[in-house]
């Protein structure tokens, strides 16, 4: 399938109902903890760099070792998110931290590209998206779909205090020169 079709797809089949709750969640979260493994890392990262955009409270989980995981995640509890991300192939240490959130009573958040996918069951909120993985290098446009439907949903909720945010980062960009004006 085409990148057209696999997003197409994805936002005819999205949960709305999870994809609600999943940013209620994520707006009331004491922390919030992304963790994506292999090809699923570079969604982490870009879902980690918006967030972070937007609040104060988000914890990239290194998936370098199954222990050092872990002990990332030693502190998660019941007012705590973990958005997980595992797409085929699926990493097994990213299902045994998602179960080892799921027992330790946090609210998570699956983006994955089936209800049958090894972490599905530790969902409390299971968004889903289109995968074939045909090959090694499956499009990674679907699921960073719906990563941007979430950050656009958040950014509308949190709008008053990421004005504010921004505003703030802009000057400091722009006292450091952190990007390049010159046209």
């Amino acid at each position: 399938a085409s990148d057209a079709e696999k997003i197409k797809k994805t936002a005819e089949c999205i949960d709305h109902a999870a994809f609600d709750a999943a940013v209620d969640r994520i707006i009331g979260a004491r922390n919030i903890y992304i963790l994506g493994a292999r090809s699923s890392s570079a969604l982490a990262n870009s879902l980690n760099y918006s967030l972070r955009m937007v609040f104060d409270n988000v914890k990239m989980v290194q998936s370098t070792s199954g222990g050092e995981v872990f002990e990332q995640l030693l502190n998660i509890g019941k007012e705590d998110v973990l958005i997980a991300l595992s797409f085929p192939r699926y990493s097994k240490r990213v299902v045994t931290a998602v179960e080892f959130a799921h027992r330790a009573g946090a609210n998570v958040v699956i983006l994955t590209d089936s209800d049958k996918a090894p972490i599905a069951p530790y969902a409390d909120q299971l968004l889903t998206a289109q995968s074939d993985m045909a090959s090694f290098v499956d499009s990674l446009v679907a699921p960073l779909s719906i990563i941007n439907a979430l950050i656009v949903a958040l950014s509308i909720r949190k709008q008053s205090e990421l004005a504010e945010r921004l505003h703030r980062l802009e000057q400091i960009w722009d006292e450091y020169e952190v990007y390049d004006k010159s046209r």
